[in-house]
């Protein structure tokens, strides 16, 4: 069984991943991920005719989410400690 130290570790290291991913559609879109994500998400953001960029902003979004069920599960063991 892992250690809490051991799982925040991991989340810390899995967060930063996350985020250099992220960073690289920010730059290459010249968004943020915060006005991605909500645009994207209540369909304000054209779905892109261009198979690549169809298939970033797939990618972005999940890692935006991925990155906020990480955030959140570093609260709720941080919290228990």
């Amino acid at each position: 069984m892992k250690s809490i130290l051991e799982v925040l570790e991991e989340l810390i290291l899995r967060r930063r991943w996350l985020i250099a991913e992220i960073k690289k559609f920010e730059e290459k879109y010249g968004m943020s991920s915060r006005d991605f994500y909500e645009k994207w998400s209540k369909g304000l953001l054209p779905e892109p005719m261009d198979p690549e960029a169809h298939g970033d902003f797939m990618i972005w979004y999940g890692l935006i989410e991925e990155l906020n069920n990480v955030e959140e599960e570093l609260k709720r063991k941080l919290k228990t400690r």
